[in-house]
């Protein structure tokens, strides 16, 4: 029985007991406990090779089953057009397929060309012209001063605001100049509100981010690729593009006070409107317990 992470046809997440893609309604197979599926686990035992290899000794299935390999080690139906393991875009589908003869693999140790394939520090085959590892995003050559893989060094302001989109601001910027988000300021919002690196606006009183999960009670500071990815403050690469981080483009939690003023996160005063923030927000805090204990009891937990 096997189990997807990702749709095989057209490559959205999968959530946990999801019966059909929210993405393409494509029936998935968490439910169908009775039906006969190809046993198709992902090779961990043998690392991330891209290696050649006959995995057919090991398919357990009734019907002539024509696979691929994935990068990421999991057995493919020749047919899906995305791995349901990683999620990543399949080749050679359509036409081509048609056109090209399909061989299945097989283990042959002279296709590991020694001089020029680059293994690196997490096992995974990459080619001699690769920067970058394919799987874990080291970098696999000495560092060259290239535009693309230094982008998020070139900082133009003396004391820059990033936003969550990856675009660098003037720290007297009002808006972010590459997607408009506030920068220094909202509309008047009646009440205090935490500002998550997300960029969405939580109630005081939350403890999670409502869209992505991180602490509230706590400052949160991420480090912005300038493709927009938030990666955490020990990443040296960013997860989506692999370009080498800088740990200047840092991003943190605020707090937005009621009249609209985004100050940093332990601010004790708001500078625009002189309110107590942190003795509002213990209040509110205090008085949502209070509320959550009174519920309790009258629901007898």
């Amino acid at each position: 029985m096997g189990f997807w992470n990702y749709c095989p046809n057209c490559g959205k997440r999968l959530k946990p007991n999801e019966e059909f893609c929210s993405g393409c309604g494509a029936e998935t197979i968490f439910q169908n406990n009775e039906d006969n599926y190809f046993f198709t686990p992902p090779i961990h035992n043998i690392g991330f090779f891209d290696l050649k290899i006959d995995f057919s000794p090991y398919i357990n299935c009734n019907a002539d089953f024509k696979y691929d390999v994935c990068v990421c080690g999991y057995i493919n139906n020749i047919d899906n057009e995305f791995c349901p393991h990683c999620g990543v875009k399949r080749i050679d589908k359509g036409l081509s397929r048609l056109i090209k003869k399909f061989v299945k693999p097989k283990f042959n140790i002279d296709d590991i060309e020694v001089n020029t394939d680059i293994i690196c520090e997490c096992g995974a085959v990459n080619s001699g012209d690769s920067e970058f590892c394919d799987m874990c995003g080291r970098s696999l050559h000495e560092e060259t001063e290239t535009d693309d893989a230094h982008a998020n060094f070139n900082i133009e302001y003396k004391n820059p605001i990033f936003c969550v989109c990856g675009e660098e601001n003037s720290e007297d910027s009002q808006y972010c100049q590459g997607c408009g988000i506030p920068l220094n300021g909202y509309n008047n919002i009646d009440e205090i509100k935490i500002l998550c690196t997300c960029s969405v606006l939580n109630d005081a009183t939350s403890d999670f981010c409502v869209e992505c999960g991180n602490k509230l009670n706590m400052e949160i500071s991420e480090i912005i690729c300038v493709c927009g990815t938030r990666n955490p403050l020990n990443a040296r690469f960013c997860s989506s593009c692999q370009k080498r981080l800088n740990p200047e483009r840092i991003i943190k939690s605020k707090i937005v006070c009621s009249c609209g003023k985004i100050m940093d996160f332990n601010s004790e005063f708001c500078p625009n409107c002189g309110k107590n923030i942190k003795k509002v927000i213990k209040r509110k805090k205090t008085f949502s317990k209070t509320i959550k204990s009174v519920r309790n009891v009258w629901n007898g937990v």
